[in-house]
């Protein structure tokens, strides 16, 4: 068991302590003395402690007042000065004081309680908090049996005081303050003290009390300390009378691993509700390191403990699956899972010191290699698919003739090839036939002379039409050429110059894409004069792999190097828990493309980069090559 490190008292409260022993009569300076120094100026009297001492055995306020004060200030300088094992006269009192005007509180007493009364309790409390930094104080505290009692009846006091303000008994609304510093001083104690109290029931009063206030406070360092707490009151003894690794390696390696002297059957971490878990894991949305923290701590003890489940009595590791189950909600509304799913990812990468995927070097535009030196244009224009026709109807002029425009056609940039078909030109269409496909295309609009279908808008006029070409093909352009026919005179010949007719219609969005690409004449006529062997078909796969090598090589010369030492605890943390969801949940269950979908949905359009931008996460670890299935 480690020694728990508590947060030192505020100035105020500091202050308030000093001042109160200097209205004793004993300096604050005594608080840097040695208790083994006597008191008097040349005259040997008994020691500090011993007057400590007399003083409380004497019951007179004023010594009683000074003795609780003076070890207040004590505790918080020296806390290792007092042992609690050695003199439990001490902390017998101090928890008698604490208890005192709470006790009366409880038997409905309180016109009794006193500000004097309550400062002391508060004084007591403050020196119980700060003593139990110390192993030795944390031990014998926690074997006091009435300490843990008095402890949740004045918890249970302080819940009603702030979460159940009707039940306020008005009369000690002037304590309001005090109720509130002595709130923190209790939740700071239990942190260290609740190491000790293990293998709790279903009905432990601590642990329900302490997952009430976790519920219901917004307090930053109260819900870090509780759940802290609960995390603690959730261990247990080893299930089995064997060896630790023992029971590891049946765990690991045993389907239904049985325990030999299953000690505690009724254990507290089944009242645990699913409302509480969402209200923890929802914390993780915060994005505070400490409140994280904290909220790990418990994830991992509830998820590992090997608490037997209810129906699973007789097997450790399906509890511990039926309790992953209940964490990610997979039964219900899968809340949890969804949060996990994006937190976990983003925590697990966070504070490193990673590339930025958006610095890499981009891969060099991939092109079809040329077949032959003729190419086919065709003849006809494609026809829109009913699902894609029934979207661009319904769009306003000129819109609509823009989109049909570019779903159907392409843009060319390289007039110098030769066609199958000599009498078809690459690159050029007449207006007229440019026309006639688009009036075709929309036959059942400008037929409808009933108005059938309100939602189908006019076609754009011919002319207006034709004008628009350029607007949908910025590298297009309506000419007007002349051409010789033998024994003829020449013919005028109305073309658009810079579109053809694709071979099958595409998306709106490849459409829009390819409209506005742009080739320069060097990187097009790379493009075509390559791989000319090549069967139809195939891609240039050589010249791909260079590239791809180039971008690879840049990566691991240039890219940032994340080392194991690095890696926080609270990355560590984050692995563990999206290990655990994967290894049990995805890689297991039964139908999981909706959680697969998931987490697909929250990773898919930024993990993927990172990883190929930091290649060092797979090699030190942090990320494992299983999980890009994933997410791709």
């Amino acid at each position: 068991m480690t020694e728990s490190v508590l947060n030192p008292i505020s100035i105020s409260q500091y202050k308030r302590v000093l001042t109160s022993s200097n209205n004793n009569g004993y300096g604050g300076a005594n608080v840097f003395r040695n208790l083994t120094t006597t008191i008097g100026s040349g005259h040997h009297g008994t020691s500090v402690l011993n007057r400590i001492i007399m003083s409380l055995q004497s019951g007179l306020d004023s010594e009683v007042s000074w003795a609780l004060s003076y070890m207040t200030q004590v505790s918080c300088t020296e806390p290792l000065s007092i042992e609690l094992e050695v003199l439990p006269y001490l902390g017998t009192e101090l928890i008698k004081y604490f208890v005192k005007p709470f006790q009366l509180i409880i038997e409905n007493k309180a016109k009794d309680v006193t500000h004097k009364q309550l400062a002391l309790s508060l004084d007591s409390l403050l020196t119980l908090r700060n003593l139990a930094q110390d192993l030795g104080n944390q031990q014998w505290l926690s074997q006091v049996k009435t300490l843990k009692k008095s402890i949740v009846e004045v918890l249970k006091f302080f819940i009603h005081w702030f979460y159940q303000p009707y039940k306020r008994d008005f009369c000690m609304v002037q304590f309001d303050n005090l109720f509130r510093e002595g709130f923190a001083y209790l939740i700071d104690l239990l942190e260290p003290l609740s190491c000790y109290y293990i293998d709790n029931s279903k009905t432990d009063p601590l642990f329900a009390q302490l997952l009430l206030t976790a519920t219901l406070t917004n307090d930053k360092f109260l819900l870090v300390n509780i759940l802290n707490c609960l995390s603690h009151l959730l261990i247990i003894k080893d299930g089995f009378n064997s060896s630790p690794e023992e029971n590891k390696t049946e765990y690991n390696e045993t389907e239904d691993s049985t325990p030999k002297d299953i000690k505690v059957l009724n254990n507290v971490i089944d009242t645990i509700q699913e409302s509480h878990l969402q209200k923890f894991v929802e914390l993780l949305l915060v994005n505070d390191d400490e409140l994280t923290t904290a909220v790990f701590g418990f994830l991992k003890q509830y998820l590992l403990s090997e608490a037997p489940h209810p129906q699973y009595s007789n097997s450790i590791k399906k509890s511990q699956q039926a309790r992953l189950r209940k964490l990610l909600q997979l039964s219900s509304t899968k809340s949890n899972f969804s949060i996990l799913a994006k937190q976990l990812p983003l925590i697990l990468l966070s504070s490193l010191p990673l590339s930025d995927p958006n610095n890499i070097s981009k891969m060099p535009p991939t092109f079809l290699s040329k077949r032959s030196q003729y190419i086919s244009v065709p003849n006809t224009v494609p026809t829109l698919p009913a699902d894609l026709f029934n979207v661009i109807v319904r769009l306003p002029e000129p819109l609509r003739a823009t989109t049909w425009l570019r779903c159907c056609y392409e843009p060319i940039y390289d007039f110098n090839v030769k066609t199958i078909d000599p009498n078809v030109i690459p690159g050029e269409v007449t207006q007229i036939s440019l026309w006639k496909a688009y009036e075709k295309q929309f036959e059942d609009v400008w037929q409808d002379k009933e108005k059938v279908n309100p939602e189908w808008l006019p076609l754009l006029p011919a002319l207006e039409f034709i004008r628009n070409v350029n607007a949908a093909f910025p590298n297009s352009e309506v000419m007007q050429i002349t051409v010789d026919s033998p024994g003829q005179p020449p013919k005028k010949k109305f073309i658009i110059k810079g579109i053809q007719p694709r071979q099958f219609a595409v998306g709106i969005d490849d459409g829009n894409y390819e409209a506005f690409r742009h080739f320069s004449d060097s990187t097009t006529q790379q493009g075509l004069e390559s791989g000319e062997s090549l069967p139809v078909g195939h891609v240039d796969m050589q010249k791909f792999n260079i590239n791809l090598n180039k971008v690879n090589d840049s990566l691991a010369a240039n890219g940032t190097q994340v080392t194991e030492n690095d890696v926080s605890p609270l990355n560590q943390s984050a692995f563990d828990l999206l290990d655990l969801m994967i290894t049990n949940v995805l890689e297991t269950e039964d139908n999981v493309e909706d959680l697969e979908a998931i987490f697909k949905l929250h990773n898919s359009h930024w993990l993927p980069e990172l990883i190929y931008a930091n290649p060092c996460l797979v090699d030190i670890g942090l990320v494992k090559g299983s999980w890009f299935r994933y997410l791709l």
